[in-house]
């Protein structure tokens, strides 16, 4: 058992934020892009509108770049306490929806994503 350390919750966050920020870029793409129909255009298709849309390769170095830190994470804590950590990414995806993409916030949503926090509060406190 890992003891909770700073270094590896900061990580942890900034590991969640380069998630948010490529799915955030990714979203912004597809959406300027008309979408991404794989089946109908084809993998061919597919490339092009990547090299057309370099926000979805950045989207993806930015996972790919938080992937690699993740490890640093796992290394210093619980995975029971890192990867409940993820969920964070709802909660800042339902504030981008919201602001950037003008997607309906309801009640429903507001609760769960306060539940969500929630529980990430507990699990943390539990370490």
């Amino acid at each position: 058992m890992h003891r909770l350390n700073l270094h590896a919750l900061v990580l942890a966050f900034i590991c969640i934020s380069m998630v948010v920020v490529g799915q955030t870029l990714m979203k912004l793409a597809i959406v300027r892009s008309g979408g991404m129909p794989v089946l109908e255009i084809g993998l061919g298709g597919l490339y092009r509108k990547f090299v057309a849309a370099p926000y979805i390769l950045i989207g993806f170095g930015l996972y790919g770049v938080s992937a690699i830190l993740w490890l640093d994470v796992l290394s210093k804590l619980d995975i029971s306490v890192a990867f409940p950590m993820v969920s964070c990414t709802y909660i800042a995806t339902l504030f981008v929806g919201r602001y950037m993409f003008n997607e309906p916030v309801n009640l429903c949503r507001i609760i769960g994503v306060l539940l969500i926090c929630s529980g990430v509060v507990f699990v943390i406190r539990s370490q």
